[in-house]
């Protein structure tokens, strides 16, 4: 069995430990290097006792530029980074020279209009001509074109639940583009480890928050994907990690078979609609459309790279509901980033990566 060998950048906050954890358990990718830009020269079990008795617990987190010499010196095949917006697009272009694939957790490569993010994320792209060659990793709708590919913009959590909710119905054109309303709810994990006020044991219990209401930095991701402008509104709930985003749009008729746009039957319509949704997923491993009228739940995709969805009519209103659960973690970052770095690698899609979640 050949051995891929794997560099993680910021590999201590959330989204890179559950990578090294990730690396641990892969049949093919060994982790040979991590970095953390305020933990540097730490034995990684110490910052996260989970990770004693893995092979990967004794390392010593290197800073950032000690772990880009290995790098550019050594043979290393995939680099993820797990960096803070800004960061990833200054040092991708050094290490797309030196390595196979380079698979980014942050948003700084999942925008293809260059000029959004002076207006979203507050920088000016230092790399926007590699905008165009990043392929987006949300591999239910991108999978041939990660196929070999050497720069991966692994998508956002709420991006992703929202994306997998809508992209089927409006593909099919069953849902209209207009006036599409997008609820997701999620655990604070989704901040990162960093100390804030507002994600404070005595701020998120018993208590429940929207945020963003001028407009989320996600939503032009969301847009992007969906080629619609969507109403997207994001809540921390007090929970750690999990979200489900709850997604609404008005149903198009003409759409429709024959039958159901004759007789309007909310059952004929509803199954049609599952129908839809069913066939689009059906080939894929980490997607489960439940059945109508079934609510998925966080818990059931907690800790696993799986997403949860179902589709509902309610008829009075004539709209379309449709809930998408998942890992913030996992299928949200860090378990999407190497299922997506699978691909380019021509590795098996799931090599490390859970399909089902502990319970309860």
């Amino acid at each position: 069995m050949v051995v891929v060998k794997a560099v993680v950048f910021g590999a201590s906050g959330y989204a890179g430990v559950e990578l090294v954890r990730i690396l641990d358990q892969h049949p093919q990718l060994e982790l040979v290097g991590a970095s953390a830009a305020g933990n540097a020269g730490a034995v990684i079990s110490e910052l996260y006792p989970h990770l004693i008795g893995s092979a990967s617990a004794s390392m010593v987190l290197a800073d950032t530029e000690a772990l880009m010499r290995q790098v550019t010196q050594d043979s290393c095949d995939v680099v993820f980074l797990a960096l803070p917006h800004n960061q990833a697009a200054k040092i991708a272009p050094k290490l797309l020279d030196n390595v196979r694939v380079v698979v980014d957790l942050s948003a700084d490569f999942r925008l293809r209009d260059a000029e959004l993010y002076a207006s979203v994320y507050n920088f000016v792209h230092p790399a926007p001509e590699l905008l165009a060659d990043a392929v987006y990793g949300l591999v239910e709708l991108n999978r041939s074109a990660l196929i070999n590919a050497r720069l991966i913009a692994a998508p956002g959590c709420y991006v992703t639940a929202v994306t997998l909710a809508l992209f089927p119905l409006l593909e099919r054109g069953i849902i209209k583009p207009a006036g599409i309303i997008a609820n997701a709810v999620s655990g604070v994990s989704g901040a990162g480890r960093g100390a804030v006020i507002g994600n404070l044991f005595g701020e998120v219990d018993s208590n429940v928050m929207a945020y963003g209401l001028n407009g989320h930095r996600h939503s032009c991701e969301i847009n992007q994907n969906l080629g619609t402008e969507v109403l997207f509104v994001p809540h921390v709930v007090p929970m750690t990690r999990g979200i489900l985003a709850s997604c609404y749009a008005d149903l198009d008729m003409d759409a429709l078979g024959a039958d159901s746009r004759a007789m309007g039957s909310k059952t004929l319509i509803q199954e049609e609609i599952h129908a839809a949704m069913s066939d689009f997923y059906a080939k894929e491993a980490y997607v489960s459309v439940l059945e109508s009228g079934t609510s998925p739940r966080t818990k059931s995709t907690l800790g696993t790279n799986s997403a949860h969805i179902s589709v509902t009519y309610d008829p009075a209103t004539r709209k379309v509901i449709a809930l998408c659960a998942l890992d913030n973690m996992l299928k949200g970052a860090s378990g999407q980033a190497v299922q997506a770095a699978n691909l380019a690698l021509g590795l098996a899609e799931d090599d490390g990566l859970a399909k089902v979640s502990n319970y309860p």
